[in-house]
Formats: C-alpha cells, structure tokens, sequence
C-alpha cells in the first residue's frame, strides 16, 4: 500500500515538472523574444511623458504601434511556449533629448532582437507583423523628435 502511495506521488511530480522543463527549454530557444518584448515596452513607456500637444501626438500613435508589436510578439512567443510577463524599470527623469535617444535605441534593439533565426513557422508571420509595427512606431518618434526640436528652436 504504501509503495502505491509513493510511486503515485512519484508520478504526480514527474507529471508537474515535465511542462515546467518544456517551458525552460523553449526559454532557452528563443530569449530574443522576450528581450524585444521587454525593450518595446520600456520604449513605450518613455514615449508616454506629457509634451507640447504635436509631439504628444506622434508619440501617442508610436506607442500604439509598440503595443501592436507587443501583441504579435504575444502571439509568436505563446507557440513557442514562453512566459510573457515583464514589468521593466524605466528611468523616467531623462532629459528631453536623451528620452527622444533612448526610446529609438529601445525600437531599434527589439526590431535586432525579433531578426535572429526563427524555426517555427507559423511564428514568422506574427514576427513580420511585429516588424511592421515597429517601423511605424520609430517612423513616428522620428516626427515627434523633430517637432519637439522644432518647437525648441521657436521658443514655444
């Protein structure tokens, strides 16, 4: 009776840990993902601090598209079995100009991160969705920076 017992708790343990091994490994496959993920949403984070209402707006849109890519990073990383959770520390008492730095570097290093070898599939259409989004979202913070110049430069 009791090696009954021992072997059915042997089993329920190799029954909990055998998804938790899967997911490690499929952690191990593809970190780039949640690297992306984590650098878009720090990035939009930065993008979401009050400026004059021209640059608030192209800022507003570029945080937008980072959520797009965010959900199509979802969408890819959930096939491959990842966790998607992340809370990012974001300093947000950078100045002006080092904030407008920071937030395409951000972009930038999500859309090297979602551009290493992808062996699923069915993922890389999500992935290309992803780099769609993010290309509008630097093409906005790009126009955001200007007109933020722009009103620098006429005193407003």
């Amino acid at each position: 009776m009791k090696l009954t017992t021992i072997c059915s708790g042997l089993l329920a343990l190799t029954a909990m840990l055998i998804p938790a091994a899967r997911t490690a490994q499929a952690q191990g496959r593809h970190p780039a993902y949640l690297h992306a993920r984590s650098d878009l949403r720090a990035a939009q984070f930065l993008m979401r601090v009050r400026e004059e209402p021209n640059v608030t707006r192209n800022l507003r849109v570029a945080a937008d598209e980072a959520e797009a890519a965010i959900h199509e990073i979802d969408n890819a990383a959930i096939l491959d079995h990842k966790d998607i959770e992340d809370h990012p520390h974001v300093d947000e008492g950078m100045p002006r100009a080092g904030r407008f730095r920071r937030t395409m570097e951000l972009l930038r290093e999500a859309r090297a991160d979602l551009g290493r070898e992808e062996d699923n599939g069915r993922a890389r259409g999500w992935r290309d969705a992803a780099y769609r989004h993010i290309d509008g979202a630097i093409d906005h913070v790009r126009r955001a920076a200007v007109d933020a110049h722009l009103d620098h430069e006429l005193g407003f």
